[in-house]
């Protein structure tokens, strides 16, 4: 099938595994145990281009990695079919023999003979009946244990492989693939996707097999009785199988509605979770309430829309189970006027009948199941389909060795290939220098230090790193060789030594001490409850805002890159901690090329290069002297921070006020 997928490892991703976009060192039990082959993405066709046979088909690839319990599950349900057939059998012998027998009693009891004489003689044979039919009511029994518990496992070893993939693919996709996919939406396809896909893998496949073996095997012993009987059990499966088609052509454009707003409700759910400071900040709690209800509202009717379906559904269902049963049983009662059956016979086909007409009926809840499913799997899929959204050559060679020189040529990009967020930008930085971006908000900064690290790849262009252009490298080597301090940190739930240690796994205590300390960070972690074994609240909620930014700075510098970006890294601190981390900073930064996103000229002035952007545009290069003399956007910026100072500045918002309202206020000196 080529799905490209595979399974992680049981964890959070340790350094030295692929990120996302780079396939990484797979088990075998991904490649071998799925029988899922690396392909191309040209040749994988998407789930809105697949039939529901190729969507089963896919689907049914996850039983590969569990195969052997699988063949286990049907093998009890063949042990469990031949047990109750037997034991029906075995039922319809004892209750002729105990018939005839009596009949044989009652002669001889008017002969003068003994009941004991006769318990000695002929109904020896049906007690002897009668222990078998216990022993095989025993064993069934235990069969039944014993298929729950491999039900069971079956179950969960199934929801491990697919998480597991699942998770793997998520981490494995690009930024080009999470920018289009709201994480509630993906949270959603995750669990409650993934939940109906093994849910329906794992009845189909236990109960189809229950359903055909004990339609025939109970199909059989009624033919062995009657072959009429036999022919006439089987008549109801065909109006079974044509309505369900018919079914499952409505229903299955329902289902999609409603878990399409059913992740619209988890989205707003969530992100209304994680947004609650700014929620309560506004004080729009009501709103959000409204909003909630309106998209509840929308998911209430898509279900209740499923619910008519359904209760149409089911009763025409049954309604074909009973008409069957009913002629069933009128042809039977003919027979036995005929003297065609006898009791034993009769009460056998009761039992037949009844087992053959539950599991039929059990293809209701599989059909509902499958509805869910089909839907289901094409949102499932479209995950575990999606092509990697960055590259990478076979066998590629790692970044050769280097102190970090950063080259771009003439490079042009953009999140969508019509509206360009970079254009044409080319300059080159020897290893170990400080590389300064200035421009405004939206001039496409932070963009051109993610390229560098190709969490996206540019439009057109070369961008490399010691000289080695990184479309051609391991992208593995890539991303180790830049680390990143973001503008918007992000902290695990998880102690303060793990979050530092991120980067680097092998850390030590030391390192992770040291580079706190470097980071102006070692202070208030020490007056932790536990100090870096502190477990820090969700996305560390529990720290300010400048502790953040200092642990994110401590987990950048453990990973020891050969190039540093510092995406406004600094600005959530205050100036005299942005003093003393600069002064830490300028001893990790020796032999290391970093690139600072910067919007106080403090930092910017000890930079090697000055690179300013507007509009996506290199406008202007140089050292902070040579810019200072030049007309531009950085002399601006400079007169604002450097020239100017506060009182000025306020007395021109005052005078533009004044200005506004008719008044002049006064002017403060």
């Amino acid at each position: 099938m080529g799905l490209m997928f595979r399974l992680s490892g049981r964890g959070r991703r340790e350094k030295g595994t692929a990120p996302a976009g780079q396939p990484s060192k797979v088990p075998p039990l991904a490649s071998k145990e799925l029988g899922l082959q690396t392909t191309s993405h040209e040749d994988l066709p998407g789930p809105d281009g697949l039939t529901n046979a190729e969507l089963l088909k896919r689907m049914f690839q996850f039983v590969r990695p569990v195969k052997a319990t699988a063949i286990v599950a049907c093998a009890l349900v063949a042990v469990a079919v031949t047990l109750d057939t037997s034991a029906a059998n075995l039922t319809r012998i004892i209750i002729d023999q105990v018939k005839d027998h009596l009949h044989t009693a009652n002669v001889a009891a008017a002969a003068g003979w003994s009941a004991g004489q006769l318990f000695a003689g002929p109904l020896r044979h049906v007690v002897l009946l009668i222990a078998v039919l216990t022993a095989l009511v025993v064993a069934s029994s235990f069969n039944g244990l014993l298929r729950n518990i491999v039900n069971t496992r079956l179950s969960m070893d199934m929801v491990y492989h697919m998480r597991a993939a699942v998770y793997d693919q998520l981490q494995r996709v690009g930024f080009g693939f999470h920018d289009v996919h709201p994480s509630g939406q993906l949270i959603n396809r995750a669990l409650s996707d993934l939940h109906n896909i093994r849910f329906f893998v794992n009845l189909s496949l236990v109960q189809i097999t229950e359903i055909v073996l004990y339609v025939i095997g109970y199909d059989i012993l009624l033919w062995s009785i009657n072959p009429w009987i036999g022919l006439v059990a089987l008549l109801p499966t065909p109006f079974w199988f044509l309505y369900l088609r018919h079914f499952s052509r409505r229903v299955q454009p329902i289902q999609k509605r409603l878990m399409a707003s059913g992740d619209e409700l988890v989205t707003v759910l969530s992100e209304n979770v994680a947004g609650v400071h700014v929620v309560k900040a506004f004080a729009t709690e009501t709103t959000e309430v409204k909003k909630y209800n309106q998209t509840a509202d929308v998911f209430y009717g898509h279900v209740m829309q499923n619910v008519g379906m359904y209760s149409n559904f089911v009763p025409i269902f049954r309604g074909i189970a009973i008409a069957s049963s009913l002629a069933l049983f009128w042809l039977g009662s003919i027979l036995v006027v005929h003297r065609s059956l006898q009791v034993g016979d009769l009460i056998v086909f009761g039992v037949a009948m009844g087992n053959i007409l539950s599991r039929l009926q059990q293809l209701n809840q599989i059909s509902t199941q499958y509805q869910q499913a089909i839907v289901s799997a094409r949102r499932f899929f479209e995950i575990l389909c999606a092509p990697p959204t960055i590259e990478q050559l076979p066998a590629a060679p790692p970044l050769p060795v280097g102190e970090g020189a950063i080259e771009f040529r003439d490079v042009t990009f953009g999140y969508s290939s019509r509206h360009p967020v970079l254009h044409d930008v080319t300059f080159s930085a020897p290893g170990g220098s400080v590389i300064a971006l200035v421009g405004p908000t939206g001039a496409g900064k932070s963009t051109l230090v993610q390229l560098l690290a190709r969490f996206y790849d540019p439009q057109s262009g070369t961008i490399c790193i010691d000289g080695c252009d990184i479309k051609t490298a391991q992208l593995a080597s890539v991303r180790d060789s830049v680390g990143f301090v973001f503008q918007e940190t992000f902290l695990f739930s998880d102690t303060v030594a793990a979050n530092i240690r991120y980067g680097h796994a092998n850390a030590t205590d030391g390192e992770i001490e040291a580079a706190a300390r470097i980071a102006q960070a070692h202070e208030f972690i020490m007056e932790l409850p536990y100090g870096y074994e502190t477990i820090l609240g969700e996305r560390g909620a529990t720290l300010s805002g400048g502790q953040r930014q200092r642990l994110a700075i401590a987990r950048a510098i453990v990973a020891n890159p050969r190039i540093l970006v510092l995406d406004d890294a600094l600005a959530a601190v205050d100036p005299e901690t942005e003093k003393h981390i600069r002064r830490a900073l300028s001893l990790v930064m020796a032999h290391r090329t970093v690139m600072v996103i910067a919007h106080r000229l403090s930092t910017v002035k000890a930079a090697n290069m000055v690179l300013v952007l507007e509009d996506g545009r290199m406008t202007q290069m140089g050292t902070h002297e040579q810019l200072i003399k030049q007309a531009g956007h950085y002399r601006d910026i400079a007169r604002l921070q450097l020239a100017g100072d506060h009182s000025s500045l306020l007395a021109e918002t005052r005078q533009r006020r004044g200005a506004a309202t008719g008044v002049v206020p006064e002017i403060l000196p």
